[in-house]
């Protein structure tokens, strides 16, 4: 995909400016930081992301959008262009994980991409609160529409779903707020900007490491096999201490976005 050309928006408060990396690749360092500042340390170990994560921040650093308030990071996304089915009831069950691979053979095999999808869109710390979330989403669906594709596809992560762990993802994106709109703050910022929620991805991301690995990243002791909650995970873990084995499976939501190209 060509690259970007940088612009000034802002929010109703905050003057920001868009940047991708492929523009300044001297933000790389930055906002890889940024990015991985949101997460618990066990969503940093999805074996499919850490694979290709090299690849994609090198094929598609045009992609990748840095939102500057100043000289300051304020969000960044992560996005991937790919070839989808226009019957969005073929996205697959295995979501992240899927788009991930899927975008690095499209663009290795030269197949054309009709849509972007949505790795994550990470809000800096200082900046949480200022409504950066649904800022970063109307700048992946206008770099979209930039690029003239037609789709935005996103793997949703539900803001609040790690409080309910034990509450299947099907009972929980169901849920109303007061004024009928989803429960889950992530999924209102794609409802309020047009988004159609789909399906369930139930294995978006499928993350393996051995008990004392799940004990480096949680700082919990597993005592003995069973299902652990676990900070930040949406379902519980599994531990298995015979086999010497921990197994997170993630569940996200598809989440499309029609583009007016």
């Amino acid at each position: 995909m060509p690259s970007e050309t940088p612009h000034v928006a802002s929010s109703a408060l905050t003057p920001y400016h868009v940047a991708t990396l492929s523009e300044r690749p001297d933000l790389l360092n930055l906002h890889q930081e940024t990015g991985g500042s949101a997460w618990p340390e066990f969503m940093l170990h999805d074996p499919v992301a850490v694979a290709n994560w090299g690849k994609m921040m090198s094929y598609f650093a045009g992609d990748q959008l840095s939102l500057l308030v100043g000289d300051k990071i304020a969000a960044v996304v992560n996005m991937v262009p790919l070839k989808v089915d226009a019957d969005f009831g073929k996205l697959p069950d295995t979501g992240v994980d899927w788009g991930v691979e899927k975008s690095v053979s499209d663009h290795e095999a030269g197949i054309r991409p009709n849509a972007l999808m949505g790795l994550q869109v990470v809000v800096a710390k200082e900046f949480r609160g200022k409504k950066f979330s649904g800022i970063a989403t109307r700048e992946v669906i206008a770099h979209a529409r930039r690029h003239k594709l037609e789709f935005v596809v996103l793997p949703v992560r539900p803001n609040e779903k790690h409080l309910y762990p034990l509450i299947p993802m099907a009972d929980y994106i169901h849920w109303k707020n007061p004024e009928g709109l989803p429960f889950d703050s992530w999924l209102r910022v794609h409802k309020r900007l047009g988004g159609d929620m789909i399906s369930i991805c139930h294995k978006s991301m499928i993350i393996p490491g051995t008990v004392g690995e799940w004990g480096d990243w949680t700082g919990q002791s597993f005592p003995g096999s069973g299902r652990y909650i676990v900070p930040f995970a949406l379902n519980p873990i599994d531990i298995d201490l015979e086999r010497d084995r921990g197994l997170y499976v993630e569940p996200n939501v598809w989440v499309v976005h029609h583009v007016a190209v």
